[in-house]
Formats: structure tokens, sequence, C-alpha cells
């Protein structure tokens, strides 16, 4: 029978029970209550309704619940990025929660990672936070661990990995220039990971490499390929994604692909000795572009001779900074020019000093001159355009070429006046590339073209005799008569780049190749045939 229904009366206070069995199929109730109302004897087993918990009292005099243990069969994070900062939330689910209990991670060598906050949200999920800083790559994989308050505790092993993501060790922003002619690598972009994991690098959120002719190597990070020509400097910007692991890092990079210059087109033609034509193998002697930043920056009064800076074989013009008189700035790109802007005063461009009075001495001297002008008045019949000249023109001419009256001079040495008459053509507001060259062996040749012209006209092609020049000398001059600066072109021409080539016998061409009239004009071809775009 129940135990309410057993009469106690009569029997006193000492009434036990030993080996009570409980035949109901509801249960047997035991004592309720709330902490406060505990009673004090040693093995007392009640339900605490205040904890929701049975609780019994042990030897020690104190009340201990009596609770399941704890399982945990998930958790939703695998992986942590201990170097992104902050912290991680994970998720934890399983059996037997219960308020009060403690979520950590144990490591592989036993280290313990404490959740800051532990949210008990259900008998069956936990919700815990703990710092990502706080796990390390060299102690994966975390065991997850939850304890109850009763000190009973669940686990799942091997659950959680570290995987921080690749850090960035090129900086942002501009990498750098490269010339439209530019081919192969160009730049190398990296980054790091803290797991030792192997990094991949591409490119996200579009195809501005790869649209621009240009490759990244996954593996490397190198930036290579041919740049697609361009028709001024031009900003390729793009977002590189580094992937570790399962970890990606954007960043934010540009370069610049410049327009091909003047410069760098010589650099691509060689004589017949296979020497760079800007190089100082070829002689170079003279070489000045505004539209070139490495020769003019756009404003002030003097300009950079590019060729004088190659060496002491290439100083024969006198120095590196040349004076700008009386011009300014002008075009755009590759065809920016200088232009004379005031009808009082004379305008030219000129070296700081006279050049050595053997610079067109030598028996065997080569002088080679070509660039663009904007002529401003009539040239095949009246008017003048005086182009490079060093010296008196009367009679004694270092070397020099202008044309005058319709008639194309050049001097190298006293008293070599060749003078040919121009083709009659219409000269005046137009761009023309003018070219001549003069050696000992055979001869000269001199050509004209206008940038809408498919090939050079040659003006005059044949063998000459020279002997040496005189110590009459002035400095290098672009734009007047370098004897007397009074002498100049008229207000409104444009000067686009200039470069000469001079002083040996291996100077333009070169005597262990192709020495020989039709192989100047054809290196005046190329020159013309790739810089023409620049002056429309």
């Amino acid at each position: 029978m129940p135990l309410t229904r057993i009469k106690t009366k009569g029997l006193g206070t000492s009434v036990t029970f030993e080996n009570i069995t409980d035949t109901g199929t509801e249960g047997t109730k035991v004592a309720t209550g709330t902490t406060a109302q505990r009673g004090s004897t040693q093995g007392e087993l009640r339900f605490n309704t205040e904890l929701g918990k049975f609780e019994g009292r042990n030897a020690a005099g104190t009340f201990v619940t009596i609770e399941a243990t704890p399982t945990v069969t998930n958790v939703d994070v695998t992986e942590v990025d201990s170097q992104a900062g902050g912290n991680q939330t994970f998720v934890i689910t399983g059996t037997n929660f219960f308020s009060g209990a403690i979520a950590s991670f144990v490591g592989s060598d036993g280290t313990i990672v404490t959740a800051s906050t532990t949210t008990v949200d259900s008998t069956t999920q936990i919700t815990a936070v703990a710092a990502k800083s706080d796990f390390a790559s060299a102690k994966e994989p975390y065991d997850v661990k939850v304890t109850s308050t009763a000190g009973l505790a669940g686990q799942l092993d091997n659950q959680i990995n570290v995987d921080s993501a690749p850090v960035w060790t090129t900086s942002a922003g501009s990498l750098g220039e490269i010339m439209e002619s530019d081919t192969g690598n160009h730049f190398t972009i990296a980054a790091t990971d803290a797991d030792g994991d192997t990094i991949s690098y591409s490119e996200t959120g579009g195809t501005n490499l790869s649209g621009a002719g240009l490759t990244l190597n996954s593996s490397t990070g190198v930036i290579s390929g041919d740049p697609t020509d361009v028709n001024a400097d031009t900003t390729v910007s793009f977002t590189a994604r580094a992937t570790a692991g399962s970890k990606n890092t954007d960043r934010a990079f540009s370069l610049i692909v410049k327009d091909k210059l003047a410069w760098d087109i010589l650099g691509g033609i060689t004589s017949s000795g296979g020497n760079a034509m800007n190089s100082s193998a070829s002689f170079i002697q003279v070489f000045i572009d505004p539209a070139d930043t490495r020769s003019y920056s756009g404003s002030g009064t003097s300009i950079t001779n590019m060729a004088w800076a190659l060496g002491s074989d290439n100083q024969k013009s006198g120095g590196q900074t040349w004076t700008i008189e009386n011009q300014s700035i002008g075009g755009s790109g590759g065809g920016k020019y200088l232009v004379d802007d005031n009808t009082s005063n004379t305008f030219y461009v000129r070296a700081p000093g006279n050049p050595p009075a053997s610079w067109s001495n030598g028996t065997n001297d080569q002088l080679a001159f070509c660039g663009w002008w904007y002529v401003k008045q009539d040239l095949d019949s009246t008017g003048s355009l005086w182009v490079f000249n060093d010296g008196d023109w009367s009679p004694y001419a270092q070397v020099g070429i202008r044309i005058q009256s319709g008639n194309i001079r050049t001097h190298r040495g006293n008293s070599n006046n060749i003078s040919e008459t121009l083709p009659s053509k219409s000269y005046t507001n137009r761009w023309m590339f003018l070219c001549g060259y003069m050696g000992t062996r055979p001869g000269y040749v001199t050509a004209l073209g206008f940038n809408d012209s498919t090939n050079l006209t040659t003006i005059t092609m044949g063998s000459h005799s020279y002997s040496t020049g005189t110590s009459t000398h002035s400095p290098f001059t672009i734009g007047a008569r370098p004897d007397n600066t009074s002498d100049y072109n008229a207000s409104g021409t444009r000067m686009g780049f200039q470069a000469v080539w001079g002083s040996n016998d291996d100077a333009f061409l070169n005597s262990s190749g192709n020495y020989s009239n039709n192989h100047g004009l054809d290196i005046f071809e190329q020159i013309f045939d790739q810089t023409k775009g620049f002056y429309t």
C-alpha cells in the first residue's frame, strides 16, 4: 500500500522503514521546497523548487544537485582566425545543458580556453563566446567541452582548427609604372600565412589586369605580360586576393601603363652594329623631349638632355641641363611640345656651354639628326627653320641642319655646306618629321615626312667629301642661329622630340655592320613610323 496509508499513531517518532519498495507506476514523491526549507539531516533527498533540480545532503553537510551528465554533439564553427582580432561566437548543441554550465575548448596539449561568456539557451543549446586570439594553430585541433555546476562534463573531440587569414606584405596602392612596350615580369605582390599554408593569388571583383594585357601568377604573385597599348598614361586599378586554406584577404592595388615615348622607341631600334639607338654605343649626343618627364617636367626654363646622362662619351653637348628660352608647353601624351609663345622675343633651346672643337673634326665622324616640327611659315620658297646648330654659319659651321628659302642645308666642318632644294609641299601648320645623316663613309641622306604620310620622302642621298672642322663653335642651339640668336623661328613654331648622333666613326651607323645611306634611311623610317601617331 502507499506509505501514506500506514498508520503511525502510537508508534512513536522513531518509526523506520527498510528496503521500501514502491510498486506503483506514477512514482514516489519526495520532499519539495525552497532552498530555505532545506533540512539538516545527512542523506536527505528532496526536490529544490527554486533550482528545479533534485538534491541531497552529503556527509559534508552541503547539498549537491543530482543531474545528468552533459553531452556535446555539434559545434557550428570549426575554424577560427586567430589573427583576425575580436571574439568568436560558437553555438554548441547537445543534451543536459542547465544554467551555470561552462563551455571551454581544450587544445591538443591540454591547454584550456574558457569561454568568456556561456549562455544556456536551452537544455540542448549553448552560445559561447571566446577571444579569437586565445586559439593557437600549434595547439589545434581543439575539443569542445561543457561542464555542469556539479562538475559533470561532456566533450566532443577534435572539432576546431585554427586557420589564420593570409597577411599582405606588399603595401596597398600604386605598384609603379611600366611602359606600354615593356614585356616580361613587371611587379610581384606577396602575402604570408601564419599557419604555413600555401598562398594562391587571384584578381577579384573584375578582370582589369587581364583586360590590360597582364597576367597575375597564382603561385608567385608575379604580374607579367605585354600591356595593351594606350594613347595616354593609364592607371590600371585592381583588387588582388590572397587565399590560404579557406581564408581570403583582399587588397587594392594599381599600376600605371605609360604611353610609349620616343626615348623608349629608340631603345627598340638598333643600328647595323646591333646597338640600341638610345645607347651610348650608338653615340647619341642629344635627346630632349617635352613629352618625357625624364627630360622635361612640364614647367620651368630648363630641359634635360637625356643622352648626356649616358656617360662621358655622350657629353659632347657640354652639359645635361639645357635652357628653354621663351617657350611654353603644349600638346598632350607623347605629343607634347614646346611652342614659341612671344612675338617680341627670341625662341630656342640651348646647351649650357660650347661643345669641344673636336666634336666634328674626326675624319670619320658622323652626324645624324631627327625631330618633329610644326612650322608656322612657308618653307619651300621663303622663310627659315632653324633646327639643330653649332657654330658660325658663314662660313665656319661646325655641325647643323636648317631650312631656309626653299633649301635644306646640312653642315659639318669648314665649308661643307650641303644645300638641297626642298620638295614643293605645303609646310605651314603641319607636323613634319625632319631627318638627316652625314658620314665620311660613304655620304649623306636627308628626308622628311608629315604625320599623315605613309613613308618618308627622300630629299637627297649621295656621297660627300669632308674636311675637318674649325675651332669656331657656339653652344648647341635648337630653334635659333647659335652665333646670333636674333635669327630664330617664327612665333608659334612647335618643337617635338629632338635626337642627334655623332662624334664617332660608329655613331648612328656602325662600321661592323651595314654602313650605308640606305640603312641610315631605314633607321629614320622606323623612328618616323613609330612616332608620327604622337603628333596629330
